[in-house]
């Protein structure tokens, strides 16, 4: 049986306080891992990130992140930097040679997320022991232990804004269909800042202009492996529509490389943040999760 339930949560950090909804899945079993699924099983959190699909998705949408994925099913919209979900296998995940776990994803374009993975270490079947990054091609290019704190728009005719643990400050601009960005503000984040902590990738879109018109494009050789939604990688395979990750490639808080023998849950966290113009910000898309040693 599982119980599904929403939960205020207050996550403090250096910069301040962030009080946000989290869903939960709660399982009623014990906690001894039982192989029962190849997929994930149970979604601890999920937080969706300022952006253009606000509107359309509500904590319920994990349902779709959970077993299979299938046609009758959507995808889990993310939102902008710093949106995620955290999700875990019901049993631990080998690590061995090559591609241990693939993610499904969702778009034509890379809005590359990046990978958490979390071994149980403690085995009470929660995800609250040391996350570790998976790097990717882009690491050395990224900024690490990055935060963006977003603010509700003041008005509904306004502006959502942002600033950075690097001293910058900005807005969110609607590029297409709105003349602004109030709606980007998640319902179900019922303050007025929330503050997102992740790695932050390279911009993902080039702007290619012709004859003035906005032509934006991801070069081919921007992300190519080690990263969510990111159907340009070597490491997608088309078939299974799936980015497939390597547990060797984790690495701990200082970017040193880690020896994970296996991994029971996972993180996958928008990286990019980046307004593409008319393509508005670049958001991940997700559909589920795979351990393909199972």
């Amino acid at each position: 049986m599982k119980i599904y339930m929403l939960s205020r949560s207050v996550n403090l950090l250096s910069v301040g306080f962030t009080s946000l909804i989290m869903f939960s899945v709660v399982s009623c079993k014990g906690h001894e891992p039982k192989a029962s699924s190849a997929y994930i099983t149970e979604v601890f959190e999920y937080v969706y990130a300022p952006g253009q699909h606000a509107g359309l998705t509500k904590p319920t949408d994990v349902s779709d992140f959970i077993g299979e994925p299938t046609s009758d099913k959507s995808w889990l919209y993310l939102g902008g930097f710093g949106g995620y979900v955290v999700a875990g296998f019901d049993h631990p995940v080998l690590n061995g040679e090559g591609a241990d776990f693939g993610i499904y994803n969702y778009g034509n374009s890379p809005e590359p997320a990046v990978v958490y993975v979390m071994p149980d270490t403690n085995g009470d079947g929660k995800p609250n022991d040391t996350w570790y990054e998976l790097k990717g091609n882009q690491f050395k290019n990224s900024k690490r232990n990055y935060w963006v704190r977003y603010y509700k728009a003041l008005s509904d005719s306004a502006n959502i804004t942002w600033k950075d643990s690097k001293g910058n400050i900005g807005e969110l601009i609607s590029g297409f269909g709105a003349t602004n960005s109030a709606a980007w503000w998640w319902p179900f984040t019922t303050v007025d800042s929330i503050t997102f902590k992740g790695t932050r990738l390279p911009d993902a879109y080039d702007n290619d202009s012709i004859n003035g018109n906005q032509y934006w494009t991801v070069p081919h050789d921007r992300f190519t492996w080690g990263y969510a939604e990111n159907c340009y990688g070597t490491d997608y395979d088309t078939e299974m529509g799936a980015n497939k990750l390597d547990i060797s490639n984790a690495v701990d808080s200082l970017g040193n490389a880690v020896n994970l023998q296996s991994i029971r849950f996972i993180k996958v966290q928008t990286a990019v943040l980046q307004q593409a113009g008319w393509t508005n910000e670049v958001s991940a898309e997700i559909r589920g999760a795979k351990d393909l040693r199972y």
